[in-house]
């Protein structure tokens, strides 16, 4: 039998946020490993939700994958070193890399989005998105070896015998399952697994 899985709730009004340097929006920052990395890329990886208050180019973060879903507004036009995207669609996923030089044009006032992001060195990711509605369930498997980050969007849901509102995660780290049940209407949530990587011998 392994060790039981470690469980550590992260209520939404413990959050830090932070404004943009460029003063273009805010950041919320969710989660992140190391807990010291901070708000460079000194991270393996991290959960942040960015509210978008203006025009203007996205931070440079090299080495950096990044994936980014709509929240809320009504969406942006993306320039990703000429290649135009537009984003306006809820819960529209998009990936790049941090390398790539990113500027935004909102399509009609201030957005928020969802960020996963990972040193590729150091780790990789499996995220996506999902909404259930009420009384139904997610199951939730937790590999052993990794980290695996639950995120409540909108709406309530109840696992491992606790509750997540939105806004609130869970970081659970070791091996286990369980069941997601939403609680109060339709639940939005965020799944995301990181394993990290070992680095080189002697390094």
């Amino acid at each position: 039998m392994g060790d039981p899985a470690q469980l550590t709730w992260i209520r939404r009004h413990e959050q830090r946020v932070v404004p943009w340097r460029n003063g273009g929006g805010s950041t919320r920052q969710v989660a992140i490993a190391p807990p010291d990395g901070g708000l460079g890329t000194g991270f393996a990886w991290r959960v942040s939700v960015a509210g978008v208050a203006a025009d203007g180019p996205f931070s440079a973060l090299p080495g950096i994958d990044r994936s980014l879903w709509l929240l809320r507004g009504a969406g942006m036009d993306l320039d990703l070193d000429g290649e135009l995207v537009r984003l306006d669609r809820p819960l529209q996923r998009l990936d790049f890399a941090g390398e790539r030089r990113v500027s935004a044009r909102l399509l009609d006032g201030p957005t928020e989005d969802l960020n996963v992001m990972v040193c590729r060195a150091r780790a990789a990711a499996n995220a996506a998105v999902h909404t259930i509605r009420e009384g139904e369930q997610h199951h939730v498997a937790l590999p052993a070896g990794e980290q695996h980050l639950l995120l409540a969007l909108t709406g309530t849901a109840i696992l491992f015998g606790g509750v997540l509102g939105s806004g609130d995660a869970l970081l659970v780290s070791g091996a286990g399952s369980g069941e997601l049940l939403a609680a109060d209407g339709r639940c939005t949530f965020l799944s995301a697994s990181f394993a990290l990587r070992q680095p080189p011998a002697g390094s």
